[in-house]
């Protein structure tokens, strides 16, 4: 006569059977979890690391930014941000008064202002009616002695790649 007794008291087999099929089971969850993730993880791109030094002058009419050292900077792919005044406000450079020098250079074309090389953002003069001159850089104007803050801004990302607060000297 069978006992229900003597099935229960022999374990030896169910023990491994179980513990195979747990790891099985928790090794396809991981696995769906890790490519899920990594699926879902976007490339950022990167922006170009430069550095640079830059200067306002009042008497010449342009902002000079010097590329110190770093990626070399395209033209086409930044934009000048000018911020100013009380509350902030900023514009962008119109691409027309920004030229990069050495214009003709072996190494770099025209377009691209690499380590060595300086971009001037030309401005004109405007007389408001004060009689106190300002300089029109992209919509701001500007005076001798005020503070402004230039961004030179990567296109593709919108994201600064130099940052600096100058003072428009005489």
């Amino acid at each position: 006569m069978f006992h229900l007794n003597s099935l229960f008291k022999d374990k030896s087999g169910v023990s491994p059977v179980i513990g195979v099929m747990l790891m099985i089971v928790v090794t396809v969850i991981l696995a769906a979890a890790v490519s899920s993730f990594s699926g879902s993880i976007g490339t950022k791109e990167d922006i170009p690391s430069a550095t640079f030094k830059a200067s306002a002058s009042f008497s010449e009419r342009n902002i000079t930014i010097e590329h110190l050292g770093g990626d070399p900077i395209y033209k086409d792919f930044v934009k000048f941000e000018i911020t100013s005044g009380r509350p902030k406000m900023s514009s962008y450079v119109n691409n027309t008064d920004v030229t990069f020098y050495p214009i003709n250079t072996a190494k770099y074309k025209p377009d691209i202002l690499g380590p060595g090389k300086i971009a001037k953002i030309s401005f004109p003069i405007n007389d408001n009616a004060v009689g106190y001159e300002t300089g029109n850089v992209a919509g701001q104007l500007i005076g001798i002695g005020i503070p402004f803050t230039i961004t030179v801004v990567d296109r593709e990302t919108d994201m600064a790649i130099y940052s600096a607060k100058i003072v428009m000297k005489p």
